[in-house]
């Protein structure tokens, strides 16, 4: 679990902050009272480098009544339009004994033999949302495509998501390679020209058939 310090802040000098290298912030949750946060813009950006949006975060809030933690989540992050730096950042605390609903990025490991031999890889969905309680939420659910041949697919039911549970079917399709439109046409092909061949041994076979036939009806009536 990463770790970020904060200052508990007065409500209305979020400008005077952020001319100060700060970032104005607030945590909420069902269960406790809205705090209004105030956190290095450096400290910040640390933290965004190394988790996602279903990462818990330990945060450790430094006020007048001393330092007090609790457990959240990334829940909103404003930009400036302009430098692309944060503004402002929403954190929710859940209630640990409630199970919640959030959304955790995909992440593709590992090098499909089907790419090898020229075929696509398509990873259908960026994050999957699943259900479950907030200590077990993943950091990320991570999908191995090593064994993925050219035409063959990973699906919700081949994924172990641990204790928590996805929203999606068990049938849903979540990665597949498949073949380029080329392949596809040049296998197309293939099967053509081997059904055609096929085709005229039967036919050759059948005339031979046909002559055997006749030359033993000629021999009996002879």
């Amino acid at each position: 679990m990463h770790t970020l310090e904060v200052k508990e802040r007065t409500v209305g000098k979020a400008n005077a902050l952020r001319r100060n290298g700060m970032v104005p912030g607030v945590v909420y949750g069902p269960s406790i009272e809205t705090v209004s946060i105030a956190i290095e813009r450096r400290d910040l950006q640390s933290l965004f480098s190394e988790i996602t949006r279903s990462s818990r975060i330990n945060l450790s809030i430094a006020g007048e009544n001393g330092a007090k933690e609790m457990d959240v989540f990334l829940k909103e992050v404003d930009y400036d339009l302009v430098t692309d730096e944060p503004e402002h950042v929403d954190f929710y605390h859940p209630d640990v004994g409630h199970p919640l609903k959030l959304h955790v990025p995909v992440k593709i490991v590992g090098e499909a033999p089907g790419v090898k031999s020229g075929g696509i890889l398509s990873a259908l969905f960026g994050a999957i949302r699943v259900h479950g309680l907030p200590k077990d939420i993943p950091h990320l659910i991570t999908i191995d495509v090593s064994g993925l041949d050219l035409g063959e697919s990973i699906h919700v039911r081949d994924i172990d998501f641990g204790d928590v549970e996805p929203m999606l079917p068990p049938e849903r399709t979540l990665v597949t390679v498949s073949a380029p439109r080329g392949m596809e046409i040049e296998e197309e092909e293939a099967e053509l020209e081997e059904g055609e061949i096929e085709g005229e041994e039967g036919a050759v076979e059948e005339e031979e058939a046909q002559a055997e036939g006749g030359e033993e009806t000629a021999a009996e009536e002879a």
